[in-house]
């Protein structure tokens, strides 16, 4: 008999049928997987398990921020210490997300590549040393970040474009938002503005406030203002000299003939017993631009008259403040200021939104913690390839109202 013949006989004896055997088992616990696994059958089971390992990728590990430069000389960024971590982001900015550390030493990570985010005060000029790291390797974020307007940018920006992936300023639609104040809703406990869309309560038909009414009665002057700055781009000196032609104008400061020093709490409680309204006036007609001037007025019983670029809407329950670009002239709004400081029930109802909404502040930092930690930053992928245009864009040199 041939060998071929007997290697026939071989495979198709018992040992034959048992291999066949096992290729169909395995065959069929493969088809059997494929179709577990199929969306057909599976979607809910394979997003779970996606979502699961998008939640420890990205929220149990911690990322570091890295602070490149110092903000106004202040290398800590007025932090307490050079490098905070998860022990103390919720006790000292109270981050509601804090697997984060923040630090300004260079050397904190043995590579500049393994930050997750590294900040850059734009009102600072880059340091000599270290250079700047200039590849960036996504999901990195780099920050243009900067709290005053863009007049006060130090940086040639456009020799920065493309170098920039998120942004974190004053400005609302800011990647990371960086407002100088915030309000807060007592009832729902929910921060309300800035923002773009803000759901405010609506005015009461009648108002009556015992404290502001007592206030009013002791007023004598109608307006202040605190200012440092004498010279600016929104020319806010000339409104301030021109409402002097119709009444007295108190100006504190360099500026004026007043003086009070900074901290000192009696120049905060003059505001409530001696004046109508106190001028929250911006150096820089910008988008978004509003300043502790305003916030820091709002914490007293007096009036705040705005002048800016902003839309005091997003920013400001609805009468709560008189906005100078609604008037066309000076003597326009000087005539409604009159009136509204001669008229008591008028003046204490722009105070009804204080028993809806109280002042509160974050850190930025806060956000940008929050922001690593999201899955979607793992895919962002922008660049801000004209940040001087984004940057500069949002200001104006001429104001509506008529100086």
């Amino acid at each position: 008999m041939s060998m071929a013949v007997r290697s026939t006989r071989l495979v198709c004896g018992p040992r034959g049928a048992l291999l066949l055997l096992l290729l169909v088992l395995l065959s069929a616990l493969v088809v059997l997987h494929k179709v577990t696994q199929s969306p057909l059958l599976n979607q809910t089971k394979i997003l779970q398990d996606h979502l699961r390992g998008q939640h420890g990728r990205y929220v149990r590990s911690t990322r570091t921020i890295l602070l490149w430069t110092d903000f106004f000389g202040d290398p800590r960024w007025k932090l307490s210490w050079d490098t905070l971590g998860p022990q103390e982001l919720p006790d000292e900015l109270h981050c509601p997300v804090y697997q984060c550390e923040i630090s300004n030493q260079h050397a904190f990570l043995p590579a500049v590549e393994l930050y997750d985010a590294i900040v850059f005060h734009a009102a600072e000029m880059f340091p000599l040393l270290p250079p700047v790291p200039l590849q960036k390797i996504p999901p990195h974020a780099y920050l243009f970040a900067l709290m005053e307007p863009p007049g006060e940018t130090k940086h040639r920006l456009d020799d920065e474009q493309g170098f920039y992936n998120f942004t974190m300023t004053y400005r609302i639609d800011s990647d990371v938002f960086w407002p100088y104040g915030q309000l807060l809703d007592i009832a729902t406990n929910a921060v309300v503005a800035p923002s773009v869309k803000p759901h405010w309560w609506k005015p009461p038909a009648t108002f009556n406030d015992s404290l502001v009414w007592d206030f009013w009665s002791e007023k004598t002057k109608t307006a202040a203002w605190f200012v440092l700055h004498c010279e600016t781009l929104s020319r806010r000196e000339v409104l301030a000299k021109r409402l002097q032609e119709f009444f007295d104008v108190d100006i504190y400061g360099k500026c004026g003939t007043l003086s009070c020093i900074r901290g000192d709490p009696r120049c905060d409680e003059m505001l409530d017993t001696n004046y109508f309204f106190y001028l929250a006036f911006e150096n820089s007609l910008c988008d978004d631009y509003v300043t502790e001037k305003l916030f820091n007025a709002l914490q007293r019983t007096v009036k705040p008259v705005v002048f800016g670029k902003a839309n005091y809407s997003r920013i400001l329950p609805p009468h709560s403040y008189t906005d100078d670009n609604r008037f066309e002239t000076v003597e326009e709004l000087a005539k409604y200021m009159s009136y509204v400081a001669g008229d008591p029930d008028l003046y204490v109802s722009y105070f009804w939104w204080r028993r809806h909404y109280r002042l509160v502040s974050s850190s930025p930092f806060c956000e940008l913690c929050a922001r690593l930690h999201a899955p979607a930053f793992g895919h962002k992928t922008q660049f801000y390839d004209d940040i001087q245009s984004w940057w500069f864009n949002s200001c104006r040199l001429e104001s509506r109202i008529r100086l």
